[in-house]
């Protein structure tokens, strides 16, 4: 029933609530860890080199990293709910973190309205979980977004979005998702502490993935379950050549049956 309204939603809204993802102590363990991890990126590379490309409040790649990173992923509520909304060969497309600080004043597209996938007429083709490490408002930059904006080819205008936008709010460890083409915009954080949040993009097995995972998290991949691998790509992994491609389809690297569209229709 929950899978249900979840797909409802989306489909009408583009938006739905998970419920309690993290576990308290599994939250602990991430929210220091990902700020850990934020601080060591802005002292190999340096404040003002991340804020020219963009990223200064990413923690990209957490698949890198392995373990709690690889369980996060094979939690039961979080496939549920992707198998139900796409299915369940889609894939990760991006795996980050994104810490927003009080004291950042940026330019970067994410504050502006934008969507994250192209529009597809009638079909979703990729969904956005959230995953807020601390309690999420707009008083610490939570996600502003229109609903139902999704079902349109192009955004209404400013006038509009600003009117109609609202802000998602839960509690820390809660799981927030959207169709990743309904347009939104990240919120600024006004308050004096960052806020830290995982997000995880999924999308359909053919679509590009941001990272080549296969390759980033290849130390830890093989210690994997076959589901997390599945959903980092391993199945979508691109032939070197022609002759790669010509072996039976359950060995080669893209694998047979991976076209599949399965639960994508919004007007089913």
């Amino acid at each position: 029933m929950a899978a249900l309204i979840h797909k409802e939603e989306l489909n009408v809204y583009g938006f739905t609530d998970l419920g309690q993802v993290l576990g308290e102590d599994e939250l602990e363990a991430f929210r220091c860890d990902v700020l850990a991890k934020k601080s060591d990126d802005v002292d190999e590379f340096g404040e003002d080199a991340l804020l020219k490309n963009g990223d200064l409040e990413t923690v990209r790649d957490l698949s890198r990293f392995g373990g709690p990173y690889f369980d996060l992923l094979e939690k039961p509520a979080l496939n549920s709910f992707v198998n139900s909304v796409l299915n369940d060969k889609a894939v990760v497309h991006s795996y980050n973190a994104i810490v927003t600080r009080p004291d950042l004043k940026t330019d970067m597209l994410g504050y502006k309205f934008h969507r994250d996938q192209p529009f597809f007429k009638d079909t979703r083709t990729s969904v956005i979980v959230m995953i807020p490490l601390v309690d999420y408002a707009p008083s610490n930059g939570a996600t502003q977004f229109v609903p139902a904006t999704h079902l349109f080819k192009d955004m209404p205008t400013e006038d509009f979005m600003e009117k109609h936008a609202v802000s998602a709010s839960s509690r820390a460890g809660q799981g927030f998702a959207i169709d990743a083409a309904l347009w939104h915009r990240a919120g600024k954080n006004s308050s004096l502490e960052p806020r830290p949040m995982i997000v995880i993009k999924y999308t359909l097995a053919p679509f590009k993935q941001q990272v080549n995972f296969c390759v980033s998290a290849q130390a830890h991949l093989p210690r994997a379950s076959r589901l997390v691998q599945q959903r980092l790509g391993w199945d979508v992994r691109v032939c070197d050549s022609y002759v790669e491609f010509r072996e039976p389809g359950d060995v080669r690297k893209f694998k047979s049956g991976q076209y599949d569209m399965t639960n994508t229709q919004i007007h089913a």
